[in-house]
Formats: structure tokens, C-alpha cells, sequence
């Protein structure tokens, strides 16, 4: 049911520098960026067929742990997905349309560690570009 890795996360200490470090000096191409209180908080870069790197700026004191906050998994059925690992008995969110107009749902492994699986829209900004407002 997975399709494929849709993004990484990554925490970043200064989002400018890091957005010239993968879109000029990798040549990833910026997708859209993220703003929160009206400040450029974050960016997602294309890594070609529909996987991204998505970074936000957080300071280090901050963070829950390394840079990398979390991994997430497309699903063209999000609604079928949840249903399935349910029934394995795995928790799983119910889903929700995030500030990028892209359905998604967290999950855990064993350690602890938290992982998103999502579907695209229509509107997923992923695929239309813009300025999506950060909204947590």
C-alpha cells in the first residue's frame, strides 16, 4: 500500500543558509516555502519523482532530537491505510488536512520514533507551489 518515501524533515539552524545549500549548491528546486508569523520559516525541495526534502528553521534548544525530525510515506488511499494498520492493531491519527492541503497521519515505531504517511490533493502545494502558512 506505500508508494513510495514522499519527504524527510529536517531541522535547521539557519533556514536561508540552508535553503542556498540545497537549491543553489545541490540545484534541488524549491517547491514552495513555509511562513510562520509572517516569517519564512521553512522550504520543501524537490528530490525528482515525487520525493522532497522538507526543512524548518528551529534552534537547537528547541529540538526533540537531531536534525532529522521525521520521515514520511505516501499512500494513494490515506482513508484504506489507516484502516488496515488499525486493524493490525498499530496506532495511527485520524487524518488531517495540514497547512500544504495535503491529507496526512502520524505514527510511531517501537523506538519512538514518529513517521508521517500522507496522500496528495488537488491542491497539495507540493504539486501547485506557493507559500503555505505554518498554522502549529
Amino acid at each position: 500500500m506505500i508508494a513510495r518515501l514522499a519527504h524527510l524533515c529536517i531541522h535547521v539552524q539557519d533556514v536561508n543558509r540552508s535553503i542556498d545549500f540545497y537549491s543553489r549548491q545541490l540545484g534541488l528546486p524549491v517547491k514552495f516555502t513555509f511562513e510562520k508569523n509572517g516569517k519564512l520559516n521553512g522550504a520543501y525541495f524537490g528530490c525528482g519523482n515525487n520525493s522532497y526534502i522538507e526543512i524548518f528553521e528551529k534552534p537547537y534548544a528547541e529540538r526533540i532530537n537531531t536534525s532529522l525530525q521525521h520521515f514520511c510515506f505516501e499512500t494513494e488511499d490515506i482513508d484504506a491505510f489507516i484502516a488496515d494498520v488499525r486493524s493490525r492493531g498499530v496506532s495511527c491519527t485520524d487524518k488531517s488536512l495540514g497547512c500544504d492541503e495535503t491529507w496526512q497521519a502520524w505514527m510511531e515505531d517501537p523506538d519512538g520514533n514518529k513517521f508521517e504517511v500522507h496522500q496528495y490533493t488537488p491542491r497539495s502545494f507540493q504539486h501547485q507551489g506557493g507559500v503555505a502558512v505554518v498554522n502549529w
